[in-house]
């Protein structure tokens, strides 16, 4: 299909399967407003006693005990966030090909803390390997910001001002060099959804693959739904938006998954509805 095939496609998936979409849509945003009253109840709780400094960027990289309590925080947030976001991936993807959500809603129950773990550890793996390719970017950033803003014009060196110089280079070519293999991963948590017992290294070899020659289609499909983005700060719209962008997503994925594409999950469904 053609990218205004998939739009209209998505459209018509959407229509046929309104009372879905919503309920996954009102899940979702539960999640996070549930973790922005958190977030919002810890500022004040820390606030009043007397601890404003966990709140400032400044005191969180001057402060070792600081800077362990935000890692601590992300990654438990990251551990709430990461199965919640397979999950509703996989939800969408079946409602993108036009399948009922109840079976693989049941099978997930029956097995949330496997599946639940599966999901966090692929996650976990995926973001690993993309921050991994940006510590040089960050190093060349810090350097940058080292040379500019801790070292003042008048105390920089001739080898300082190599090393600036160096430095600007580094990111200003990293940057694109992410962009393109961020791109090229970006198969990978729908490769785990279609099949959750495949090895997360195997599906990001494979998402670099088949994301091979698709990267201008690609990106010519997100810059379509730029336009919707201050939409956005009205908060209503991200009801509509969000959906429509997932299932427009999710078709442009199997199209560049091809052959690939094959479900695991009614399989699945299938074998654990036996045994019981």
């Amino acid at each position: 299909m053609s990218d205004r095939q998939i739009r209209n496609t998505a459209w018509r998936r959407m229509a046929l399967s309104g009372g879905s979409c919503v309920s996954v849509m009102v899940f979702l945003f539960s999640i996070f407003a549930f973790l922005v009253l958190c977030e919002g109840t810890m500022y004040l709780v820390l606030r009043d006693n007397g601890y404003k400094e966990f709140y400032d960027i400044e005191a969180v990289f001057s402060s070792g005990g600081i800077m362990a309590f935000w890692v601590f925080k992300t990654l438990l947030e990251f551990a709430m966030l990461a199965p919640v976001l397979g999950l509703v991936r996989r939800l969408f993807i079946d409602l993108a090909r036009g399948n009922s959500t109840q079976d693989t809603r049941q099978y997930i129950a029956a097995h949330a803390f496997r599946y639940y773990m599966k999901a966090m550890y692929s996650s976990l793996i995926h973001n690993a390997v993309k921050l991994f390719a940006a510590v040089p970017g960050i190093l060349a950033a810090y350097g940058i910001y080292h040379f500019s803003y801790v070292l003042r014009v008048g105390e920089l060196t001739s080898r300082g001002l190599f090393a600036l110089t160096v430095c600007v280079s580094i990111v200003g070519a990293w940057v694109g060099l992410l962009a393109h293999y961020y791109i090229s991963l970006a198969l990978t948590p729908f490769i785990m959804a279609l099949n959750p017992r495949t090895n997360v290294f195997d599906a990001c070899d494979l998402s670099v693959k088949l994301m091979d020659g698709n990267h201008g289609r690609y990106l010519r499909f997100l810059f379509h739904f730029v336009r919707y983005l201050p939409l956005l700060l009205l908060v209503y719209p991200f009801f509509l938006i969000y959906p429509y962008f997932t299932v427009s997503y999710t078709l442009l994925i199997d199209e560049i998954l091809g052959d690939y594409r094959q479900d695991k999950m009614p399989g699945m469904v299938r074998r654990w509805r036996k045994h019981q």
